[in-house]
């Protein structure tokens, strides 16, 4: 399994890089038409790629911050040279006309855009396209809309075409927003600087965690294959390799690191169907009693673990047809303080897996 890790922003490991041989298939703004060929759009900004015509413009901005309700991504592709702030601008919005003005009459537009909010599932609801409706801010220009979702992706396309657009460019627009596919990813990003969410397109989950904390780059089990570790993130740097120090071997490296403050979570899943795996709780947190493998169990001397000082819990459960084991280790600072300990319930509640 490959893994690429965001520091901010949006990050992404992609398996393959497609170049035309007119050059990148990014273009940017301005950029100088050519004979009209189809390139592909891959860019390491974007988690899509799609199809479009060599002479059109492509240009994509990130709107991202804590203090939004909502993040955006979008990558805006149009016949004309992209005006300044190209993407700031989509249909019905506020100062619109500033953007068609620009591409006049005869504009076509697709904008792929991604709106997202933290800790939302992997479901979504695909539809469209529906049909042409009139533009209320920029007089004579329509748009109609479709939502896709991919993998643990769901976003939006949009057509937008100015009311002397010709017959061409109204076709090569529907063919750019009927070819956007989520792109040949393993492990993509999203985040505001103050919370990030990880899209796992191999193992199909999304989590969102403290943007500090740090996920592993490579299974820190480097001896076990089944269950196979999917996720190992914690607030420190974690240090693959060692020896097992529990049953389900858990690996003594990740936890002589694990400081008095510190919190570790580590996630394997079992192949199959999760047969046997008691259904997902409502929420992710200890409870007692602690009667079974179905609760998150303390074990408040640490010899679970083999280590004194850290408190774990072990859990398993099925979701989406799956078979999942957590493991979570704390420090006992981390313990101690409430709302410390909180933020690790509150990365396992924001778990969400897609079927296999």
């Amino acid at each position: 399994m490959a893994f690429a890790i965001a520091a901010a922003g949006i990050t992404l490991l992609l398996r393959a890089f497609v170049f035309s041989p007119a050059g990148p298939t990014n273009r940017g703004p301005g950029s100088v038409p050519t004979p009209s060929t189809t390139l592909s759009f891959t860019s390491p900004d974007a988690p899509w790629t799609f199809q479009y015509p060599s002479g059109w413009s492509v240009a994509t901005v990130r709107r991202a911050d804590p203090r939004f309700m909502a993040n955006m991504l979008r990558t805006v592709v149009a016949n004309r040279p992209l005006p300044e702030r190209a993407g700031d601008f989509g249909p019905n919005s506020g100062g619109n006309a500033k953007f068609t003005s620009a591409l006049g009459d005869s504009g076509a537009v697709v904008l792929v855009e991604r709106f997202w909010v933290h800790a939302v599932g992997i479901g979504g609801e695909p539809r469209g396209p529906g049909p042409f409706v009139r533009d209320a801010q920029s007089p004579g220009w329509s748009f109609r809309e479709r939502a896709r979702c991919d993998g643990t992706l769901c976003f939006h396309v949009v057509e937008w075409l100015g009311p002397a657009v010709s017959d061409e460019d109204r076709a090569a627009a529907a063919a750019v927003a009927v070819s956007v596919r989520l792109a040949d990813v393993d492990r993509w990003t999203e985040t505001d600087g103050e919370r990030t969410t990880l899209h796992d397109e191999d193992d199909l989950f999304t989590v969102t965690y403290p943007a500090a904390w740090i996920p592993s780059d490579r299974p820190i089990n480097t001896w076990v294959s089944s269950p196979r570790e999917i996720l190992a993130l914690a607030t420190y740097p974690l240090r693959p390799g060692g020896e097992p120090v529990t049953d389900f071997q858990l690996p003594s490296n990740a936890v002589e690191d694990l400081g008095p403050d510190d919190i570790l979570i580590w996630i394997s899943e079992r192949a199959g169907d999760g047969e046997g795996f008691p259904e997902r709780p409502a929420h992710l947190e200890p409870s007692e009693p602690c009667d079974d493998w179905s609760r998150l169990c303390p074990e408040p001397t640490g010899q679970a673990v083999g280590v004194p000082g850290i408190r774990a819990w072990w859990l398993g459960f099925r979701d989406a047809g799956r078979g999942i084991y957590v493991f979570v280790g704390m420090g006992e600072r981390a313990y101690a303080d409430p709302a410390r300990a909180r933020l690790a319930w509150d990365v396992l509640d924001s778990l969400r897996f897609g079927p296999r």
